[in-house]
């Protein structure tokens, strides 16, 4: 896959189709930087899919391309990245207009935490153990972008998904490929497995975390480090409402809180932290597992936001980041709707 994808870019670029490339590359250790790159040979390094996701490609690509100069980016991203970046589009935090978005079928990440452990180096897609739990899950693993390489079903070909990607394989002088039934049957019955463990999962967080005091037993553990905040895509406000200063209790509050109770725990806002990142992510999460691999407590966090990101979108039948036409669900205004949860 690295190598297809490699032979790619490197045509892209020596026809002039596009004037740069972003992609993760090999850097010192077990890193995998990303790299902006325009010259051909700097390509040598390139890693297109990774065994680990260390940045988010959604929030490297936001990182600098606020305004795009002239010329066209190709950008190569699994799946969970691509959707991000759409939604930051929607969110007015990049510009997608001179960006081609490829992607893959998405072979998933080891955890961050386990890489090189066990002679765990690469996932293995028919392995879960090798792969982040929000991996295992992923039913989106595939067909995000403007482009796809397919290479499982006894496919092996790059599948226009919008009109820039079929201009870009048009420059190429790639042909639409025919017969890609093969390639769909096995991605159905990989989203058809995963479901499965997807819906057991919510099923078990839901059991083990419901109500206030399942979520005070599962955010016990955090140490207000706000990792899950600063790795994530979504995130992307200059002042979190969290360190507002409104939102700091005086010591007089702490202090009648101690005498009411006895005791009181000081960095009192965890909870409310997390609740409120779940309130304002839940429309947008992709559920690209960044936030649990960062979290240094082992807290199921992007399990959880994932959870309840389910049943907001399926109130407004929205999926993040999938197609860039439909609008955000809290920016549209519709007359008649959610009647059903009136009293």
């Amino acid at each position: 896959m690295n190598s297809i994808l490699k032979d790619l870019l490197r045509k892209a670029l020596d026809n002039g189709i596009v004037s740069s490339v972003m992609v993760p590359s090999k850097g010192p250790g077990n890193s995998f930087p990303w790299t902006l790159v325009s010259d051909v040979s700097a390509l040598q390094r390139a890693e297109p899919v990774p065994p680990v996701m260390s940045v988010q490609g959604a929030k490297a690509l936001a990182s600098f391309t606020q305004s795009m100069p002239e010329g066209k980016l190709l950008a190569v991203m699994r799946p969970c990245e691509a959707r991000a970046a759409v939604e930051l589009s929607k969110l007015e935090q990049i510009d997608l207009d001179n960006i081609i978005l490829l992607t893959m079928d998405c072979p998933g990440a080891v955890p961050l935490g386990e890489y090189g452990e066990d002679g765990i180096t690469e996932p293995d897609i028919n392995d879960p153990a090798t792969l982040r739990p929000l991996c295992r899950q992923c039913t989106g693993f595939t067909s995000a972008g403007d482009l796809c390489l397919a290479m499982h079903g006894g496919l092996n070909a790059v599948l226009p998904l919008t009109a820039s990607g079929q201009e870009l394989l048009d420059s190429l002088g790639f042909k639409a490929e025919a017969d890609i039934s093969g390639w769909e049957e096995w991605a159905n019955a990989q989203r058809g497995e995963r479901q499965v463990t997807r819906v057991e999962n919510m099923e078990n967080l839901k059991e083990a975390y419901s109500g206030l005091q399942g979520l005070i037993e599962v955010f016990s553990g955090c140490i207000s480090c706000r990792s899950c905040r600063t790795v994530c895509p979504i995130c992307y406000c200059r002042l979190c409402f969290i360190d507002m200063k409104d939102r700091r209790s005086p010591a007089s509050e702490h202090l009648e809180r101690s005498r009411n109770g006895g005791a009181a725990r000081l960095m009192s806002n965890t909870l409310l932290f997390h609740i409120g990142r779940m309130a304002h992510m839940s429309l947008s999460c992709v559920s690209c597992g960044m936030c649990e691999d960062a979290c240094p407590s082992d807290i199921p966090i992007g399990r959880l936001i994932s959870m309840v990101s389910a049943d907001t979108t399926a109130v407004f039948n929205y999926s993040a980041g999938s197609n860039p036409e439909d609008p955000l669900p809290l920016n549209t205004f519709l007359p008649e709707e959610l009647h059903e949860y009136e009293d």
